[in-house]
């Protein structure tokens, strides 16, 4: 095991269970979009089974749930639903802890911040700018933006990358990332970065805090911020 470095000089927010208390809503969304084909998933086991993957995959075990063929045009409907009912509600129903979001916007100038999510940018995106921490952001990487999803580091790798690109040298040990999934607890340590893992957003404002003493951001620093929901712009 690495040893908890000394500082801290970039935070990594995941989204999905971290920033925000949004899994019910996606578990809701996917129960309503499968509807029309006769199955159901209680909570316990779409938390165990489900939490941290890609859409398509979450399609593909719902038809075969049904017993139906995995078809790109039946996936390409299903994921559409869902995220039609997702969007719809989220806006209303999704919040960033009071206190996380000051913290966010109380050191954005001096602590480059970022957000790296398995979610679509459509999904993520709206929501921080709706909270007012879109523009604290570095960047947002989705899910979008790469081949393979967590547990595959390739997201904090690109998340490495960009802040390099913006800060220049810099040791992934010195990249804070929080995490509440199996998956993206995988993917940031195999990306080389500390990891503090969550159980839920209620433990950020904690978490935040107990690291406080160690996150002193990047000097020198000009924060560039983000002015588009594409990764590294």
């Amino acid at each position: 095991m690495k040893p908890f470095p000394s500082s801290i000089r970039a935070v990594l927010f995941d989204f999905d269970g971290t920033l925000v208390d949004s899994e019910y809503l996606h578990h809701e969304a996917w129960l309503e979009a499968v509807a029309p084909w006769g199955v159901t998933l209680s909570w316990e086991d779409y938390e165990s089974q489900l939490v941290g993957i890609s859409d398509r995959r979450a399609c593909e075990f719902f038809l075969q749930l049904a017993g139906m063929d995995l078809t790109p045009d039946r996936i390409a409907k299903a994921c559409s639903r869902k995220h039609l009912v997702y969007r719809r509600r989220s806006i209303d129903e999704l919040s960033i802890h009071p206190d996380v979001a000051d913290w966010i916007r109380d050191r954005h100038q001096r602590v480059p911040m970022a957000v790296v999510s398995s979610s679509a940018i459509p999904d993520v995106v709206p929501i921080l700018r709706q909270q007012g921490v879109e523009d604290c952001m570095q960047f947002v990487i989705g899910g979008d933006h790469v081949e393979r999803l967590k547990p595959d580091p390739e997201p904090y790798s690109l998340a490495l990358d960009n802040l390099r690109s913006r800060l220049g040298e810099l040791d992934s040990l010195h990249c804070l990332v929080f995490e509440d999934s199996s998956a993206g607890i995988q993917s940031a340590a195999a990306a080389g970065m500390t990891v503090h893992a969550l159980e839920s957003p209620n433990e950020l404002p904690i978490a935040l805090a107990t690291w406080q003493g160690r996150i002193r951001g990047a000097v020198p620093y000009e924060f560039a911020g983000i002015r588009s929901a594409t990764a590294g712009s």
